[in-house]
């Protein structure tokens, strides 16, 4: 007689409504939609119920926006087959599965500077801000447009849209420079927000050192934080993770002055929390103007960190479940979103308010997304001949987007002890709201074939040095590239 031990029995009983992200539109050129399925049940044992698919890449828009002439991506037409955004939609639908659009509102491709993000010392870069009214319509547009078409293909499939997802990992990327901290986003429409609901706060954040070492570093390669900022946390509590982790030692002879720290400490937390409201607001308007018009609204989802604070996301996880059962009774108060997306690496922290799923990789979104930024900046002539990008032949570039690629990699989350290891499902006899999981269709040997397949302009190398030289120097350029062509992350 064969035995049954628990693991196999809470294996059995530990999946749920389980969905498949597809990253980029791109990855369908090298593996089909039924090769997705077989390889989601191959990896986690069950098929899965719903699909994500992106109404937007870094390079560009998949469909046309009426108003916008923004560029369109590629890889929008993924095959003679999937020739339009509808034919891939309506392709997952046929099959039954339940259709998710992702899109990442900082939208690298809109050109226009003056709704780009900026950091604390006035340097800006290639991404929207959230906080800009202008950069939320384009967003919700942009959304909606997608809900239109995605209603329209699944019309006879039985398979529907079922959800609507906000890419909010990385809205605010950091870097730092000689120790000096350069977080985002501080453009006019971030700093008149702040300065409505926090008079004169900023002010604190523009010298150094300021409240943000008590949880941040320069690690030299990036940047070293502490996250562990909960609900319920003190000035005191600030203090003592910074002083645990030695961030304090920045300070220097006011690293023991109490009063100065306690002052310091709440205005981080001050910050933290009108960094909260600021993004919650800037996600009801997207999600308002997305769905505004439609009697069957799909669910509103975030996608975030499964960390108690996300410093590039300006989201509270607690404070979301806090807030869902706070406001959820009340139609004008109510939080902008049904279901909340985040991996289960981070902490062992579950919500047990609104609903969510577990999404199998470390850091959600984070290094995928790099991933795909920097597939963006290596194929894009203009980033690739007036950023950092420029000064590398396309072998070294290359090299570099492998290199995104195994990091990426190497965050996934696989295998039956993951999924033993997720909080409980939503049932009556446990708190946890879980519904299920996300997994992502993003491979070692799909990754290699996609980037196999990105073209690569020419960059200052070739045009400096010629290919064959610039080939020779490939060893060094690669080792030059993380110290002298370091990103914001």
């Amino acid at each position: 007689m064969t035995r049954q031990f628990k693991i196999q029995k809470i294996l059995a009983g530990n999946s749920g409504s389980n969905v498949v992200d597809i990253p980029h539109l791109g990855f369908l050129r090298y593996v089909k939609p039924d090769e997705v399925i077989k390889q989601f049940k191959e990896m986690w044992g069950v098929e899965p119920q719903g699909v994500v698919l992106p109404v937007s890449h870094p390079e560009g828009l998949v469909f046309k926006v009426s108003g916008l002439d923004e560029p369109i991506s590629p890889y929008a037409r993924v095959s003679d087959r999937l020739k339009e955004f509808s034919d891939v939609v309506h392709a997952f639908a046929q099959k039954g599965l339940d259709i998710y659009l992702l899109i990442n509102p900082t939208l690298e491709f809109i050109r226009a500077a003056p709704l780009h993000i900026v950091d604390i010392s006035g340097d800006s870069s290639h991404a929207v801000c959230v906080g800009n009214p202008m950069s939320r319509a384009i967003v919700g547009a942009i959304l909606g447009t997608g809900i239109d078409i995605a209603r329209m293909a699944t019309k006879d499939t039985p398979g529907k849209l079922v959800g609507v997802v906000l890419d909010v990992v990385n809205l605010f990327p950091m870097g730092a420079k000689n120790g000096r901290l350069e977080l985002t986003c501080f453009c006019p429409s971030c700093e008149e927000w702040f300065e409505t609901h926090a008079p004169g706060l900023l002010r604190n954040f523009r010298t150094f050192p300021n409240p943000w070492n008590l949880l941040l570093k320069d690690a030299g390669t990036g940047i070293s934080f502490i996250d562990n900022v909960r609900l319920d946390s003190t000035p005191e509590d600030i203090i003592g993770l910074s002083r645990q982790k030695g961030f304090i030692e920045v300070f220097k002879d006011k690293a023991n002055d109490i009063p100065y720290l306690r002052e310091q400490a709440s205005l981080l937390l001050k910050y933290i929390h009108a960094r909260h409201e600021q993004v919650i607001a800037s996600v009801r308007e997207i999600f308002e103007e997305a769905l505004h018009g439609l009697e069957q609204k799909p669910k509103r989802i975030l996608l975030v960190e499964g960390s108690y604070y996300g410093w590039t996301s300006g989201l509270m996880l607690e404070d979301l479940d806090r807030e869902y059962l706070d406001k959820v009774q009340s139609e004008e108060t109510r939080v902008p979103y049904d279901e909340v997306w985040f991996d289960p690496a981070s902490t062992d922290i579950f919500l047990t308010n609104v609903p969510f799923r577990s999404y199998m990789w470390r850091r959600a979104r984070y290094f995928i997304d790099e991933f795909l930024r920097t597939v963006d900046s290596a194929s894009d002539p203009v980033k690739r001949a007036s950023t950092g990008i420029a000064r590398f032949p396309r072998m070294a570039v290359r090299a570099l987007l492998r290199q995104r690629l195994h990091q990426a990699i190497g965050a996934a989350m696989t295998g039956a002890s993951t999924l033993i290891a997720l909080p409980p499902l939503k049932s009556e006899q446990t708190r946890s709201k879980r519904l299920g999981f996300v997994g992502v269709a993003l491979t070692r040997e799909v990754g290699e074939k996609f980037i196999e397949g990105v073209k690569i302009p020419e960059g200052l190398a070739e045009e400096q040095l010629g290919m064959n030289l610039a080939d020779l120097f490939e060893p060094l350029l690669k080792g030059r590239l993380s110290k002298e062509d370091k990103e914001k992350n």
